[in-house]
C-alpha cells in the first residue's frame, strides 16, 4: 500500500470514529507516527524463554489494554471494559523513534474504577529514572496497513576492532579477550555485522538491524536492535530474543564506543551502563584511509556561516562529516577549490572506504537553515575544471539543514491565531497559533469541526528560518514534542489568509499550495504582537541556482540592507513585503495531518 493510500485510510478511520457516538464520556487520539503494529516481550525471566505480544496502536485504542480516554502531555488514560467492569489504568508513552516506542506504568496487574484514582498513578519522570514502573519495550513490525518500514541508519557506524565479553555467569574469563574481531556498518548503513575471530567459543558472525537510538531519561544513549536471524534459530535452547535493547558511550577524543546489550529485549534486564551490560563490547575505530593528495593539499575551506554542528551534517574548516539517511552512508567530504561562487569540486569518502570526486552546492538560507546539493556524477580521479560546466551535470534535491548550535533565534512568520478546514477532510479543523511571548515557537492543533474539545493531534514547533522562492515561501521548523524536523511551503493572499502545506523534510519544490494547500483565517493578533521585520531574502535562484550568481558564498557576505548583484527579488512589487512572510509556519497542517492525502 502506497503512503498516500495510508493516510487515506487513517482518514477514513477517523471519520467514522468522529461520526459514530462514543461510548464514554470523552474521547482522544494518538498520531499517526505512534499507530502500527508492535511485538513486545511478554515474560520477564532470565531462565525461561522469551515470548512476544502483539500490540496494535489503533487511531483510538490500544486493543489489549483500553480505548483513549484523555491524554495529559505523554500520560494517556485507557479504558477497557473487556472484563464487564471498568478498568482504568494510566500510561506514559515516550516516541523514541519511528520504530521504538517506550511504555511505564504502575503495572498490567492493577486497574481502577474511576479517572480520578487513576491519574494518581500516572508515572513521572522521577519514577522512570529510578525504574519504579513497569517498563513495556514496543518494537514497531509494521504499519496498520501492513506496510513495510523504512530502515533506520546504525549511530555506531564505520569499521571498528572489538573485544567482546558475556557475563552470563558460567566463567569469569573474557571471551574475546583480543581486538581480532570487527564489527562494521558495510556494505549497508542500517545494519551492522559482527565477525569474531579467536574466540573461545570459536567463529563466527551475528548481525542486527538497527531501529533507532535516543536519551534516556537517565541521560544515557540507548540502541533498539532487531536480530533477523531470530526467527530462524527459533527451535535453539533457549532461542535468541528477536530483538535487543543497548547503551552506548563514544569517546569524542578517540573515538573508542563502550557498548553493552541486555539480556533480553527490556531495556532494563542485566543493563546498566554503556560498560556493564549483559554482554559489553569495546570498539577501536579503524583509522580511515587518508584523504588523497588533492584533499590533503587544497587551499579550501568551506564558508564561514557553514561552520558548526547541523542535524546531519558536521562542518570544520576544509571538511565536512555528513549522513546520508537516503543511502544509509556517512561521508567525509573534502574541500578542493573554492574558487566558483556557491559550487565547488569535492573529494568524499563513505564509511566503508569507498572514494569518488563530484561537485557540492551549498547556499544559507537563514543564520539557522542551509541547503547543499551533491551531483551523483562521480570520477574515480580529480580532473581540473570538474566543476566548471554545472548544467550539464545531474543533481540530487536540495537537502535541508538545520543549525543545532544556533546563532540566534528566528521568530516565525506567523504572529496571532489562524484556523481552517482541513482539504479533504472538511470534518476537521485546525488552529495554527504563535507563542506571542516566544515569537520562535508556534502550536499546530487538530480537533473536530463540531466539537473543539475532541482534539486529534497536538504539535509544537520551533521555528529556524524561512526565505521565498517563485512566490512560495518556505519555513523550516523543528519539532519540540517529539525529534524531527519539518519543512512548509505557503501562499499568502493577504494578511488575514494564508495557504499552506507540508514540504517534506527537504522543503520540496514545485508544490502548489495555492491549489491544493490548507487556507487558514487569522482569528485575533497578538496583543503585544513584537515588530517581525522579516529577514531579508538571501539568493535563493530556482534551479539551477549556483551558476546564475554573483555572490561567493566563500567571501564575507554584502550587509542585508545592500543589493546584491544579479540577485531576483521573488517578492510581488519588487519590494520585501512583511506580508509575504506572514504565512508558513512550519505547521502547517502537520496533523491533518496525517489525513491529507494531497502531501507530498
Amino acid at each position: 500500500m502506497s503512503p498516500a493510500r495510508g493516510l487515506v485510510s487513517a482518514y477514513l478511520a477517523l471519520i467514522i470514529l468522529l461520526t459514530c457516538p462514543n461510548s464514554g464520556w470523552s474521547v482522544c487520539y494518538f498520531n499517526l507516527e505512534y499507530q502500527g503494529v508492535y511485538a513486545t516481550q511478554s515474560i520477564i525471566s532470565g531462565g525461561s524463554d522469551i515470548h512476544y505480544l502483539e500490540v496494535a496502536i489503533e487511531a483510538d485504542s490500544i486493543p489489549i489494554w483500553g480505548n483513549c480516554h484523555r491524554r495529559l502531555g505523554n500520560n494517556v488514560i485507557l479504558y477497557d471494559t473487556t472484563g464487564g467492569t471498568d478498568c482504568v489504568r494510566c500510561f506514559h508513552l515516550e516516541f523514541r523513534s519511528r520504530h521504538i516506542l517506550e511504555v511505564h506504568n504502575e503495572g498490567l496487574g492493577k486497574c481502577y474504577t474511576n479517572e480520578e484514582a487513576a491519574l494518581q498513578t500516572c508515572p513521572t519522570l522521577d519514577d522512570i529514572r529510578n525504574r519504579q514502573t513497569r517498563e513495556i519495550m514496543l518494537y514497531k513490525t509494521a504499519t496498520n496497513e501492513g506496510q513495510p518500514l523504512d530502515p533506520v541508519y546504525c549511530p555506531v557506524d564505520g569499521r571498528y576492532h572489538i573485544t567482546y565479553n558475556i557475563n552470563d555467569g558460567l566463567e569469569s574469563a573474557t571471551e574475546c579477550p583480543e581486538p581480532s574481531s570487527t564489527l562494521a556498518n558495510c556494505p549497508r548503513g542500517n545494519t551492522f555485522t559482527m565477525n569474531f575471530h579467536r574466540c573461545k567459543f570459536g567463529d563466527f558472525s551475528k548481525s542486527y538491524e538497527c531501529l533507532g537510538d535516543w536519551e534516556g531519561t537517565d541521560g544515557q544513549r540507548y540502541l533498539a536492535l532487531h536480530d533477523p536471524s531470530a526467527l530462524s534459530a527459533a527451535g535453539t535452547d533457549p532461542p535468541p530474543p528477536r530483538f535487543r535493547c543497548a547503551m552506548y558511550k563514544v569517546e569524542e577524543d578517540t573515538g573508542q564506543v563502550y557498548l553493552s546489550l541486555s539480556y533480553d529485549s527490556t531495556c532494563i534486564n542485566k543493563l546498566h551502563s554503556a560498560w556493564e551490560g549483559y554482554e559489553t563490547l569495546v570498539l577501536t575505530p579503524t583509522p580511515p584511509k587518508a584523504p588523497v593528495s588533492e584533499a590533503s593539499n587544497a587551499k579550501c575551506t568551506f564558508p564561514e556561516w557553514a561552520q558548526g554542528q547541523w542535524e546531519n551534517l558536521r562542518v570544520e574548516d576544509n571538511q565536512a562529516t555528513y549522513t546520508d539517511l537516503n543511502t544509509y552512508k556517512t561521508f567525509r567530504v573534502f574541500c578542493l577549490d573554492q574558487s566558483m561562487a556557491g559550487l565547488v569540486p569535492v573529494y568524499t569518502q563513505s564509511q566503508c572506504g569507498d572514494e569518488a570526486f563530484t561537485c557540492l552546492a551549498m547556499q544559507e538560507r537563514s543564520s539557522n537553515v542551509m541547503e547543499f546539493q551533491i551531483s551523483p556524477d562521480v570520477k574515480e580521479t580529480y580532473e581540473m575544471g570538474l566543476c566548471s560546466s554545472p548544467a550539464s551535470l545531474t543533481w540530487d534535491s536540495w537537502v535541508t539543514q538545520g543549525r543545532v548550535d544556533r546563532f540566534r533565534q528566528s521568530p516565525c512568520p506567523v504572529a496571532g491565531e489562524y484556523t481552517g478546514v482541513i482539504p479533504d477532510a472538511p470534518i476537521l479543523c485546525a488552529k495554527l497559533y504563535s507563542d506571542c511571548n516566544n515569537p520562535e515557537i508556534m502550536f499546530y492543533t487538530v480537533f473536530s469541526c463540531h466539537n473543539r474539545s475532541e482534539v486529534i493531534e497536538e504539535r509544537e514547533y520551533r521555528c529556524l528560518g524561512q526565505w521565498s522562492e517563485t512566490g512560495v515561501t518556505y519555513t523550516y521548523t523543528e519539532r519540540r514534542d517529539q525529534a524531527g524536523y519539518e519543512c512548509f511551503a505557503g501562499v499568502v493572499v493577504d494578511d488575514g489568509e494564508i495557504y499552506i502545506m507540508e514540504a517534506g523534510v527537504n522543503c520540496k519544490r514545485g508544490l502548489q499550495a495555492l491549489s491544493y494547500g490548507m487556507k487558514l483565517v487569522k482569528q485575533a493578533p497578538c496583543l503585544n504582537d513584537p515588530a517581525m521585520a522579516p529577514r531579508p531574502n538571501l539568493p535563493s535562484p530556482t534551479q539551477p541556482p549556483w551558476w546564475n550568481t554573483t555572490r561567493n558564498p566563500w567571501t564575507k557576505k554584502a550587509s542585508p540592507a545592500t543589493p546584491k548583484p544579479g540577485q531576483k527579488n521573488n517578492t510581488k512589487g519588487g519590494g520585501s513585503s512583511p506580508h509575504a512572510h506572514l504565512f508558513i509556519v512550519g505547521v502547517a497542517v502537520v496533523a491533518a495531518a496525517n489525513l491529507h492525502h494531497r502531501w507530498v
